[in-house]
């Protein structure tokens, strides 16, 4: 029974949610032809405050153009 864990920033809509998880178990069930019955998929939301990237937090102002640069 395959398990598909998915980390996303938490800005996904309930839809979008939904149809991630309908996605990846079809997806799954094409490619391996695993009934979709034995496949779960489970979305894990991380707050902003707690996914980081090049030493800084996602809520930080500036976090797309300092977690691009490799300087400590």
């Amino acid at each position: 029974m395959p398990v598909i864990k998915v980390e996303l920033m938490s800005k996904s809509t309930k839809e979008q949610k939904e149809k991630l998880i309908f996605d990846l178990t079809k997806k799954t069930y094409d490619l391996l032809n695993i009934p979709p019955e034995k496949i779960s998929v489970v979305i894990q939301e991380v707050g902003n405050e707690s996914w980081g990237r090049g030493g800084f937090t996602r809520n930080h102002p500036d976090f797309d153009t300092l977690s691009r640069k490799h300087q400590m």
